[in-house]
This record gives C-alpha cells, structure tokens and sequence, in this order.
C-alpha cells in the first residue's frame, strides 16, 4: 500500500513533506496539507499534486535564503549622506550604516577604510541617529589618507568599510554633575556624552573650544545638552579668550558640587585638564587616541600606559582616568611614525596635488 508523504488524521488523509533544516526557521519543521478525503485512491491523486506544490514552496524559500546569505557575505558600500566642513581641514561625514546607528553609545568609535587600497582610520562616533540608521564622524585632514578622505568623500560616495562600534562605551555611573571639555577635534565627539548625561538626569556644563569665532560649530546642539556652556577661543571673538582650561577652571569655581570631567581633544589638551582637576580631587576622563590598526586588541599598537599597567586603548579604552595616564608616553609614541607619515603625504601629494606636502 503506497502511502509515501501521507498520513491520517482522524478519517482525513495529509499529504506531509520535510522541510530542510537551513529553512526551518521560515516554513517549519515541514509542510502539511489536508486532502479533504477519507479515501485512500483518492488520497494518492492528490498527493501526487500537491507533492510538487510543496517542493516548489520549498525551493522558493531556499532562493530567498541564498539571496540573503549573498547579501549579508558580500561587502555592501557604506554610503556618505551628507558632509559638512567646519574649516578648510575639519569635515562631518554622516554615514548611512543602520546597524551601527542601533548599537553605538557614546564614548565608541569606528575604523573607517575609505577604499579598498586604503588605511583604516580611527575615528570617535560624533553623533548617531537610530531612526535615521546613520552614524555621523569628524575628520581633520592631516596626513596622506584623511586628506585623501577629504578630497574624495563628498555626499553620495561610497565607503569600503565601516566597521564597529569599537572600545567600550563611556560609564555614566554616579555621575550628577558634569563638566564636558571639548578641545580641536574633541568638540565632536564630547557631543554624544553631554547628551547622554542630560538625558540620564545629570546637571551638564559644556566647555569646547575653538582658534576663533569662524570655526565655531553645533553651539545649539551644545546648548540644547548642556545646562550651561562655556565657549573658548583663542583670539577671543567668542565666548573667553583662552584655553578650554580657563573654562574648565570657571566651571569648578562656580560649582564646587562637580563630581567629574570629561575631556576630548589632543593629548596636551586632555593632560592640562587632568591637571586642573587634580588638586580639586574630581574624576577625570580622557578619550585616548593612540596609533591604531586593527582596532580589536591583537595588533598591540595602541598600548598606553596607565597607572603601573598596560593597556589597550581599542579594547580597554578609549576613555581612561586621566589621573593616571601617562601622557609623557602617549605623545611620545604617536610620533614613532613621523617620517613615514610625512614620506606617504609628499609622495600621495606629488601625485595627486601637485605639490609637495609642508
């Protein structure tokens, strides 16, 4: 008796096919059909219908599985939605990559390869717009590769890869009230922070700084984060005149209650702010960016010193006490490769400027 693919319920025949294991997720653990009949010749002529039916569903569902899996292996370009530039060496790019949008917290960052011949490239997460499922970077043109991101990464450019978000995200824990330093490139990614903070509850004074008043930018996201903000400049054509340390050191003046400091900018920037704090005892941290290449722990380029230990900025970091930083050494190192960079930068100048590179 042929009963192959069909089993009783009851008085009534099914027809029942396997499904898979790789499709089990979207169609079962197989495919049922009722043939409406008690009778067995019956059954046996539906059977012989529906069994191709089934087979079809089966292989449609296999075609949209493989054209997943192809999509998801094969790498998908990182479109720049738009780009903003605060001066001639200082640009935003806004970055439409909906999975990092979802995971990033303040305090990460990303490796930027802008082709595929390229470098990868450090970079704090500015902002990120989860609705939006982009992720937006500041870049300062300085060397051969971040010079060849500004002449080529204009909005609706491709970039090769994005990968991240990387290094721990910034530990809000216990903080009520706040000062967040923004120097040079730090301004950006300070953002995110004083954000978060304003959103967790906590009372938030934002100081940044600037060379002048032309290259001021986002004072009315600041405003919108912070319950006050000092704005710092070195000509003095806004806010005070000086150093965000000067700000910084009104900042504890007029509030003795602070309970810590965040500092984003150059080294030197962030190893004067630590030193403003210290006499007053307030939780410093800094957001470090040594040499970087892999960005996962395994290259060891980014060790720095902390404390009595080493540590790695990508995966122990980027944000560590400044109290116990030793500055001394991660300046000194970020210069190892000075003549190499600038050897990159004359002959990528020659080449595509012109010029030779100063």
């Amino acid at each position: 008796m042929d009963t192959r693919y069909l089993f009783r319920r009851g008085d009534v025949w099914w027809v029942k096919i396997a499904v898979p294991p790789t499709l089990r997720c979207e169609l079962g653990y197989d495919l049922r059909r009722s043939l409406h009949t008690s009778d067995l010749e019956e059954a046996r002529i539906a059977r012989d219908v529906i069994v191709p039916e089934l087979r079809d569903e089966i292989a449609a569902a296999r075609e949209r599985h493989d054209r997943r899996y192809r999509a998801e292996a094969t790498p998908s370009p990182f479109q720049v939605t738009r780009r903003e530039d605060f001066s001639d060496v200082t640009f935003l790019l806004e970055i439409h990559h909906p999975r990092l949008a979802q995971a990033a917290e303040p305090g990460q960052f990303v490796l930027v390869l802008s082709h595929g011949h390229g470098e990868r490239v450090p970079l704090t997460i500015a902002d990120f717009d989860r609705d939006g499922g982009t992720v937006t970077v500041v870049v300062q043109a300085v060397g051969k590769t971040t010079r060849e991101m500004r002449q080529h990464c204009q909005a609706g450019a491709e970039l090769y890869a994005v990968v991240g978000p990387l290094g721990r995200p910034a530990d809000f824990r216990g903080a009520t009230k706040v000062v967040c330093v923004g120097g040079g490139l730090g301004v950006a990614p300070v953002y995110p922070q004083a954000r978060a903070l304003k959103e967790r509850g906590a009372y938030v004074i934002g100081v940044v700084g600037f060379r002048s008043r032309e290259l001021v930018f986002w004072e009315d996201k600041f405003r919108s984060a912070c319950d006050e903000l000092i704005i710092c400049t070195d000509d003095g054509s806004a806010g005070i005149k000086g150093l965000v340390t000067l700000g910084l050191e009104q900042a504890i003046a007029a509030h003795d209650d602070v309970d810590r400091v965040i500092a984003i900018g150059p080294p030197v920037m962030m190893r004067a702010c630590a030193e403003a704090t210290r006499p007053h005892g307030i939780r410093t941290v800094v957001s470090l960016n040594p040499i970087m290449v892999d960005g996962t722990g395994m290259c060891g380029g980014c060790r720095v010193r902390v404390g009595d230990e080493t540590r790695f900025a990508c995966v122990d970091g980027p944000e560590f006490d400044g109290h116990r930083v030793d500055f001394a050494d991660l300046m000194s190192r970020q210069r190892r490769f000075v003549a190499e960079e600038k050897q990159a930068l004359d002959v990528w100048s020659r080449t595509h400027m012109g010029a030779t590179a100063t």
